[in-house]
């Protein structure tokens, strides 16, 4: 069974994306980061082009989350060998502070696919809120989830032949679901992974 995928709280990359609208912030929410959340198709013009490394780490993962997920040249090839032309992939230059050079080229993953596919009934751990209109919503959080336990319920017939998508159902850094292939692949990618949380489903 597929993977929910998030990043915890091990020291990760701090960038300062470039300035890279003429627009209000709340204009680019709306034109970026909701529907990019939302696993919607979002024009390459939205994307910032690149940013600076505001803090140094030893090394850059290949795979990591701040708002948009980021990945190398192989991890970008590894999820199209498996969903070609499926997703975006969007050129970001990250770049030393001090004298402004590139350190290495990455990608913001447009990931493609927002699948319902939480089934809560059978899912246990779930967190429940209500909101000031009186509406409940019930998500799953990596807050209230064991790695050691398959908490998460999915509908097995909304995901077949996936390997990549989010989910409006769940919260926390990142969000996204991987299948059992992607998972494997990306842990055979080379570069330490102990910044990404990995909780299987059943």
């Amino acid at each position: 069974m597929p993977y929910f995928m998030t990043m915890n709280s091990t020291r990760q990359p701090i960038i300062q994306r470039d300035d890279f609208w003429d627009d209000s912030w709340g204009d680019i929410v709306d034109k970026l980061v909701v529907p990019v959340d939302r696993g919607q198709k979002v024009g390459a013009k939205y994307f910032p082009l690149g940013g600076l490394l505001e803090e140094k780490v030893k090394v850059i993962p290949n795979l990591f989350s701040i708002e948009f997920w980021y990945c190398t040249e192989l991890i970008k090839n590894t999820i199209e060998q498996l969903e070609s032309g499926w997703h975006g992939f969007h050129p970001f230059s990250l770049r030393n502070p001090y004298e402004d050079n590139e350190i290495t080229q990455l990608y913001i993953i447009n990931i493609v696919g927002w699948i319902d596919a939480i089934d809560v009934e059978r899912s246990d751990n779930l967190v429940t809120r209500t909101f000031p209109s009186g509406k409940e919503i019930t998500r799953v959080s990596p807050l209230h989830l064991s790695k050691d336990k398959r908490e998460i319920a999915l509908h097995d017939d909304m995901i077949k032949c996936r390997h990549l998508w989010v989910s409006p159902k769940a919260d926390g850094p990142g969000k996204a679901f991987v299948s059992d292939e992607l998972h494997d692949k990306i842990k055979q990618c080379g570069k330490p992974h102990s910044h990404l949380d990995f909780y299987r489903t059943k």
